[in-house]
C-alpha cells in the first residue's frame, strides 16, 4: 500500500519545478492531486500525464476567490480535502537600495500573503474533512527561512515570514489534529532557479559559487524536495508539526 493511498491534496504552483514534482510524487504514492497554477498549459499536460486522480485547475493563491474556487472544485471533484502543499512562489534577488516599493510588494503578496490567502480558504475544508485522521498544510520555505544571504534581503523577508506562519499555525491547529509543517529547501535546480542565474551579470561564476556553498557540492533536485513532502503528508510523520525540515545538502548545519 502507498504511503499517501486515499488522500487528496491540492498543490499550488504545481505546474512546474517542485511543485511538479510534487504533484507526480503524490500521486505515485496514492494521492489524488488538484494542481493549482496560473501556467495553464503546463498545468493541464502534467494532469494529463498524470491520469485520473490528477486535475488541472487555474488559480491565482494571491486573490481569496482564486483560492476558494480551487477549493470548491477540488471538493467537486473528489470530495475531500486531506493535504494542502502551499508551494507556489517565486525569487527575486537584490540587494536593499535595489528593490523599489513595486517589486517587494509583488514578492511579498506573492510568498507571503498568497500562501496566508490560501490556508485561510483550505481551512474549512481541512475541519469539514473530520474523519480524515492525517490532515495537513505542507509549505515551501527555503534555507532563508532560517538564514540570511547577501543580496536576497527581500526574499528572505518573505521565507522568514513563511517560517512563522507555520510555527504560530501549527500551535493554533494542534488541537484539532491538523498538522502544519513548512519544507526549507536549498539552491534546487528548476527553471525558477536556472532563470535566477541567466539574470546575473555572470552567471556560470554564480551557479558555481552556489554549488560551492553547499557542503554536499551539488545543487538540490526537486524530486528530492517531493519526497520530504510526501514523507511530512503521510501518517509516518504523524506527530510532526511545526517544523522546518531543510533539504539543503548540508547548508544550515553550519
Amino acid at each position: 500500500m502507498a504511503r499517501l493511498d486515499g488522500l487528496c491534496a491540492i498543490v499550488t504552483g504545481g505546474a512546474s519545478g517542485i511543485g511538479a514534482a510534487t504533484s507526480r510524487r503524490f500521486v505515485e504514492e496514492g494521492a489524488s492531486v488538484v494542481i493549482a497554477d496560473v501556467q495553464t498549459g503546463a498545468g493541464e499536460k502534467l494532469a494529463a500525464d498524470l491520469g485520473k486522480r490528477a486535475i488541472f485547475v487555474r488559480a491565482n493563491h494571491t486573490k481569496m476567490e482564486d483560492n476558494q474556487a480551487l477549493v470548491a472544485a477540488t471538493l467537486r471533484q473528489f470530495g475531500k480535502l486531506d493535504v494542502l502543499c502551499n508551494n507556489a512562489g517565486m525569487l527575486i534577488e537584490g540587494e536593499i537600495l535595489g528593490m523599489d516599493q513595486d517589486s517587494l510588494q509583488n514578492l511579498i503578496q506573492v510568498n507571503l500573503v498568497g500562501p496566508y490567502l490560501m490556508a485561510q480558504a483550505a481551512l474549512p475544508a481541512l475541519r469539514a474533512n473530520a474523519q480524515g485522521t492525517n490532515r495537513s498544510m505542507l509549505f515551501t520555505g527555503s534555507v532563508q527561512s532560517v538564514k540570511g544571504r547577501p543580496g536576497y534581503t527581500a526574499y528572505g523577508l518573505t521565507k522568514h515570514g513563511i517560517a512563522g506562519l507555520v510555527k504560530s499555525l501549527a500551535l493554533e491547529l494542534a488541537p484539532e489534529g491538523i498538522r502544519v509543517n513548512g519544507i526549507c529547501p536549498g539552491p534546487t535546480e528548476t527553471q525558477l532557479f536556472k532563470d535566477a542565474m541567466a539574470r546575473a551579470q555572470a552567471p556560470d561564476d554564480l551557479s558555481e559559487k552556489f554549488r560551492s556553498g553547499i557542503p554536499m557540492r551539488r545543487l538540490i533536485q526537486a524530486t528530492e524536495v517531493a519526497a520530504t513532502a510526501a514523507f511530512l503528508a503521510a501518517s509516518d510523520a504523524s506527530a510532526i508539526t511545526g517544523a522546518l525540515l531543510p533539504v539543503d545538502g548540508g547548508i544550515t548545519a553550519g
